[in-house]
């Protein structure tokens, strides 16, 4: 999808997957100032260890402890590198194009890892009302609830088990799955149990392959607004082209066709 926004816009570059071995991050790196790269993305293994060989990171990535995007400081290429995490706002943004404006809502997120606290970070930071953890752990929920509050003293951040739900069915507005349940090859999962849905929420699921994954297909079926995961990784993506090339806006519509031409394949 970069590729396809920077033929469109008529940017000299090209994006490349590159995999170096997990001991010599901290080479590429060196070799990625060296060559004067403009920009990168950053996927598991090394989001939580790439912050180190960098000049700075934003705030949500000190507190998430993750870096999705590198970046040079005000697009001066050979200054400062510096990373930040654009996860979260390809869900945010999502949410918007589908008419669920978070300021004052409830919502429940599904997970604990790294997704679902530069989510929660994100939704906090955007005025959601409350905010509740479902975990597996309660010692892993209460971690980032914990992590959460402190962060944001005036809001309301609880957390429960994922057999807890029902305490908090009818107190909800959205819920958001940020686990990887229901991702091919396991996409006869689903992280909630389908009597645990009601039509008085959304549901936003994440996961993007497949398109829409089971939570998705028995919450339509309960009669929720469902949204899927895949036009949140456009969203995410437009998000670091425009940390790459400040002052341009990328072109969503091109890579949303791009990626649909790939799904369609």
């Amino acid at each position: 999808m970069h590729n396809a926004v920077f033929e469109k816009l008529g940017i000299n570059a090209a994006y490349v997957p590159l995999s170096p071995e997990p001991s010599e991050l901290g080479l590429a790196i060196q070799g990625f100032r060296a060559m004067k790269f403009l920009g990168a993305n950053v996927t598991i293994p090394f989001k939580e260890k790439v912050g180190t060989f960098l000049d700075g990171v934003s705030e949500i990535s000190r507190f998430t402890g993750s870096v999705n995007t590198l970046y040079w400081e005000n697009g001066i290429v050979g200054g400062r590198l510096l990373g930040t995490t654009t996860d979260p706002y390809g869900a945010l943004c999502d949410l918007e194009e589908h008419g669920i404006h978070l300021k004052g809502l409830r919502v429940a997120i599904l997970g604990n890892g790294g997704a679902a606290r530069a989510i929660a970070f994100a939704m906090l930071s955007e005025g959601v009302a409350g905010l509740t953890i479902v975990a597996r752990s309660k010692e892993r929920g209460a971690e980032l609830a914990d992590a959460l509050s402190s962060a944001f003293p005036q809001k309301a951040v609880g957390h429960i088990l994922f057999g807890e739900f029902g305490k908090i069915r009818e107190d909800v507005d959205l819920v958001l799955n940020a686990t990887s349940v229901g991702m091919v090859p396991n996409e006869g999962l689903s992280p909630l149990a389908k009597e645990m849905l009601s039509p008085r929420f959304a549901v936003c699921d994440i996961v993007y392959n497949p398109k829409e994954t089971r939570l998705l297909r028995e919450a339509k079926a309960a009669g929720c607004k469902t949204i899927g995961g895949s036009a949140m990784l456009v969203y995410q993506g437009a998000k670091s082209f425009e940390f790459w090339f400040p002052g341009k806006k990328a072109d969503v519509k091109t890579m949303k066709a791009a990626v649909d031409f790939v799904e369609e394949m």
